[in-house]
Parts: structure tokens; sequence; C-alpha cells
């Protein structure tokens, strides 16, 4: 999944898998953060805890594995 939330100016990509978030970034101008069940909080930053069909997401919204990966991968 990828979505802007423009009030914090931040893009989000999230990895989930069987509904739960796994690995997750977040981009601003100031940083990027990468985020994962192993290491699910940086500062203020926090890997989604609540189920993909939570989310108010549209079909835009909704990424291929390898965007993800890419976007993981310049990590």
């Amino acid at each position: 999944m990828k979505k802007y939330w423009a009030e914090g100016q931040t893009l989000f990509f999230v990895h989930f898998r069987d509904g739960n978030a796994v690995r997750q970034i977040e981009a601003t101008s100031r940083r990027t953060v990468y985020l994962t069940l192993e290491n699910p909080v940086d500062g203020e930053s926090t890997l989604y805890d609540q189920h993909l069909d939570d989310l108010c997401a549209g079909p835009k919204d909704f990424i291929t594995a390898e965007e993800f990966e890419r976007a993981w991968s310049r990590k």
C-alpha cells in the first residue's frame, strides 16, 4: 500500500501480510523511517498496528510487491 497523508506531509508505504503490517516506510522531506516487526518504533514513528480492513483505502492506494521492494531497497 502507498498512501500520502497531507496533514503530516508524509508518504507511507506499508507491506501487509494476512492483513497485518509487517514493514513500513514513512518518508517526509526531513527523513525516511523504516519499520519492521523486529523494529516497530523509531522516535514518533510506529508500525501500523491495525488490520488492513480498518484503513480507508481505495484501489489506487494498492501497489505491487515490486514497487514496495523498490522503495524499501533505497534504505
